[in-house]
């Protein structure tokens, strides 16, 4: 077992880093107005006006124009400062694929210089056994600038500020997800041929059949928006309701218990998607289990119906269920992205539909920050960052599944 989960480690990481390749070499140097374009439309005419200056002509042969050459100097010294900005960034001066190695990490890259001029060090710097590892790049937190605003933020800082967020959000929608779909999976198996058993798979249908997008919409209808008019206009003071939007300018951000309140709506939207799928998982699975011998068998030894499905079927049924950890988690980040847009919940789905050129909204967002337009150029920093964090979850949780379900099930023997 564990050959099989370091053989399995590496195998994600290789994919992992394969994957990033793929992505790095689409987005950064295949993409019209991506990064390499971007560079080589300013690397071009840059070396040309150093040579036409060098030789004190210009493509003519006449000498230079004093003016002329005032003017080229401050396009160049701008230019200039715009292609060490993208080398250090994207690492365009090194020939594919070493660029996107250095990307990952390069041991050169050891300082910065911030915007006063000082020099600070920067990566990491670690001596081990009269060996030195020293570099910076994407595996050490540097992820460059965000280019999402005209303050050009760091990225890091974007993505530190919203991952836990949704880490929280995804966290509660998952905890609520099981305690409600494996209870309804086992009743709809248990009353298949009933009533009940009708209703609760009909149900589960349409969980799975309808949109996340237009699922949170009708809740945001039904529980915020229609209860807020009937309780401030109606005169109905008894009516509840929930809030529709994560809470910004209240002043209770550091409130906890005024955080899980906003998120109970985003949350049970999320929820109400894997709700479904579980359900209509356990419930299949529950059926199969409960048509085996041995469960006949202690039917006929008079064990009482419910120990006989929570304590001989039900074990068995849900091993199983760790098939499907490896596929929720992607779903509920995909989940997670629509949600947030529709909720105004600032995560990190909300950063990164804005990063991928999503409508800008400046809701919670500080007055002072200039937003970009609507449809805005891609944030390349923030997307390559936030992808290939998806390709490592969608890796590991998969590996992360296949060792569980060996755990679980002694059967399951690897070697």
């Amino acid at each position: 077992m564990a050959i099989y989960s370091i053989r399995r480690f590496f195998q994600s990481l290789l994919f992992v880093v394969l994957a990033s390749l793929l992505v790095y070499t689409g987005v950064v140097i295949w993409m019209p107005t991506g990064p390499k374009w971007q560079y080589d439309k300013i690397v071009t005419p840059y070396h040309e006006l150093v040579a036409s200056h060098e030789l004190g002509t210009d493509e003519n042969g006449k000498p230079l124009d004093p003016e002329r050459v005032g003017f080229e100097n401050t396009i160049m010294e701008r230019w200039k400062g715009e292609i060490a900005q993208m080398d250090e960034t994207w690492k365009l001066d090194k020939p594919w694929p070493l660029n996107f190695f250095t990307w990952l990490f390069d041991p050169n890259d050891t300082t910065e210089i911030d915007d006063n001029g000082r020099q600070h060090a920067r990566g990491i710097h670690i001596d081990i056994g009269g060996w030195t590892i020293q570099g910076s790049g994407i595996l050490t937190g540097n992820f460059g600038k965000s280019i999402g605003t005209t303050q050009r933020p760091d990225a890091r800082t974007l993505i530190e500020g919203r991952a836990g967020r949704t880490l929280l959000l995804m966290g509660v929608s998952l905890m609520l997800s099981f305690l409600i779909a494996i209870p309804v999976g086992i009743l709809g198996a248990t009353r298949k041929d009933t009533r009940l058993g009708h209703v609760l798979t009909f149900m589960t249908l349409a969980g799975r059949s309808i949109p996340p997008f237009a699922l949170g919409v009708v809740i945001v209808l039904f529980l915020a928006v229609v209860p807020y008019q009937l309780h401030t206009t109606a005169g109905w003071t008894w009516m509840p309701y929930l809030p529709a939007a994560e809470p910004f300018d209240d002043g209770q951000d550091n409130n906890w218990m005024n955080w899980l309140y906003h998120l109970i709506l985003p949350a049970v939207t999320l929820a109400i998607i894997q709700v479904a799928w579980i359900a209509r998982f356990v419930r299949s699975t529950m059926i199969e289990v409960l048509s085996q011998d041995y469960i006949r068998t202690a039917h006929s030894k008079g064990v009482s119906p419910r120990r006989v499905i929570f304590k001989h079927a039900m074990r068995n049924a849900l091993i199983p269920l760790i098939t499907i950890i490896g596929l929720l988690l992607p779903g509920l980040i995909s989940g997670a992205t629509i949600v947030e847009q529709v909720f105004s919940y600032e995560g990190l789905g909300m950063l990164y539909y804005r990063a991928l050129g999503g409508t800008f909204s400046t809701t919670g967002l500080n007055p002072d920050t200039t937003p970009p337009p609507i449809g805005n150029p891609l944030d390349y920093p923030v997307v390559m960052v936030i992808t290939i964090m998806l390709i490592a979850v969608v890796a590991f949780s998969n590996m992360l599944t296949d060792i569980l379900y060996a755990v679980a099930d002694p059967r399951v023997n690897y070697s």
